[in-house]
């Protein structure tokens, strides 16, 4: 049997002036001793194998990121059953989703937030978007669009810390190209 399978989502790759390729998107995943390593899209989505699960600690490949890329990459990192569920995950209705302009975003989140954090991030969200907190990840319906929301993000953060967000689309996706 095969090493197990995980999932790395990186904050802010291939954004503005910050541009890498595959190679040296993979390159510290690869230092690690991490094995059957992907990206897709090219926007810090990264897969990789690893038999040792102190060794996937976040932390510890945020410090290998860094050196590497010269800059400090929030890391988030899921095993392949997470992002199963995560990808199975349906936390708006058939009614909301066709009533919506925009696409489920699902932020990946560092721990479980408190429920005061929760209730104050409840009460930022516009009147006509949806969220739904769910253990370690927030989904979020922008029903104009991400461009055209109000939901303010930087407080959000604030009150949830690091966090990265990728469409539950690239999600299904990527746990549909990746199996364990």
């Amino acid at each position: 049997m095969s090493d197990p399978r995980y999932f790395a989502f990186l904050r802010a790759i291939n954004t503005g002036t910050r541009r890498l390729t595959n190679d040296a998107l993979l390159e510290p995943f690869h230092d690690l001793g991490f094995t059957d390593i992907a990206a897709y899209q090219a926007a810090g989505n990264v897969t990789f194998r690893c038999g040792d699960p102190d060794q996937v600690a976040e932390s510890r490949i945020e410090e290998a990121l860094g050196g590497v890329y010269g800059f400090a990459t929030p890391t988030f990192v899921r095993t392949a059953d997470e992002i199963a569920a995560i990808a199975s995950a349906a936390p708006f209705g058939a009614d909301e989703l066709a009533a919506s302009d925009g696409k489920t975003q699902v932020a990946f989140l560092r721990s479980v937030p408190s429920s005061a954090a929760i209730a104050q991030v409840t009460a930022l969200v516009p009147a006509e978007d949806r969220a739904v907190l769910s253990g370690r990840e927030w989904y979020w319906l922008p029903v104009a669009g991400v461009g055209r929301s109000t939901l303010p993000v930087a407080e959000i953060t604030r009150l949830l810390g690091d966090m990265t967000i990728r469409t539950l689309g690239t999600v299904e996706r990527m746990a549909n190209k990746f199996p364990d």
